[in-house]
């Protein structure tokens, strides 16, 4: 039962996280917030590490910076893009359905065969799309930002798999944290170098709280979600953190009230897509 309250608290989190992001992103840009987070991210867990030192695998060390990659650079940086462009609710419900890729990697890469509750959930996470994809400015949203959170759910799945192969070898899980942590905030300022892309780190004072607070927010769901992850079923464990869009709806009703714009279409389309995560993972 514990691993579970873990889970909750990591969705929670995640949730937490996408709101103050939005509030901070007001004065700052995405390409910021990436590396703020991050920042905060290594400086917590790294903290933690020097309390209980842990084992060490090189191996096992290489999938977790390969996870953090994925994860941290990749999905996190089109997980910010999304909620620039396309505010909490929306973005957060496409991105938390990053379970559903993790099936269907499982499907084509380990062989695991493909139940009735899948498809009955893949076709609830297309209604749910479909909702959410008039109630823009203008009764549309592109189908191009569409694509950038559910790219972000991809990279997330793909960094779940990877970082499972790592903690299979080593069940380290805050120095996994921090390997993925650190990899992000190395190699995102070469990336955008390489890519000219430096002129849009944009921090002010005011911004500074917000990302800082995401950071926090980051951290403590990453430990929640490697600790639940290493007590007890991956489906469950998955299933309730993949509701972080249910929390990320409720902090924006009370925290964004000022800005975000949360219609019946988006809060059917977002509730839909939890119930789609929920179905598939638990059966």
């Amino acid at each position: 039962m514990r691993y579970k309250v873990y889970a909750l608290l990591a969705a929670f989190s995640f949730g937490l996280n996408a709101v103050l992001v939005r509030k901070g992103m007001k004065e700052s840009t995405p390409v910021t917030a990436t590396l703020m987070v991050a920042g905060v991210q290594v400086t917590i867990l790294s903290a933690l590490l020097l309390f209980n030192p842990p084992d060490f695998n090189w191996t096992a060390v290489i999938y977790f910076a390969l996870a953090g990659f994925l994860a941290a650079i990749l999905g996190r940086t089109l997980n910010y893009l999304s909620i620039d462009r396309l505010g909490v609710p929306i973005s957060t419900s496409l991105t938390g359905t990053n379970p559903i890729f993790a099936l269907i990697l499982a499907v084509l890469f380990l062989g695991e065969k493909v139940s009735m509750a899948t498809v009955f959930g893949s076709l609830l996470v297309v209604a749910g799309i479909a909702l959410m994809s008039g109630s823009g400015e203008g009764g549309k949203i592109s189908l191009t930002n569409l694509v950038i959170p559910l790219a972000s759910a991809f990279f997330y799945a793909c960094s779940s798999a990877v970082r499972k192969i790592g903690l299979n070898i080593l069940p380290e899980s805050v120095l996994g944290a921090v390997v993925g942590a650190l990899t992000s905030l190395i190699a995102y300022p070469v990336i955008l170098r390489l890519m000219g892309r430096t002129g849009e780190f944009k921090l002010s004072k005011k911004a500074v709280p917000w990302l800082v607070g995401g950071g926090i927010a980051t951290s403590t769901a990453w430990i929640g979600m490697f600790t639940a992850t290493q007590m007890g079923s991956v489906s469950v464990t998955s299933a309730i953190i993949g509701a972080n869009p249910l929390f990320g709806l409720i902090l924006s009703a009370i925290l964004l009230r000022d800005s975000e714009k949360i219609t019946k279409r988006v809060a059917a389309g977002s509730l839909l897509i939890v119930v789609a995560v929920l179905i598939i993972t638990l059966f």
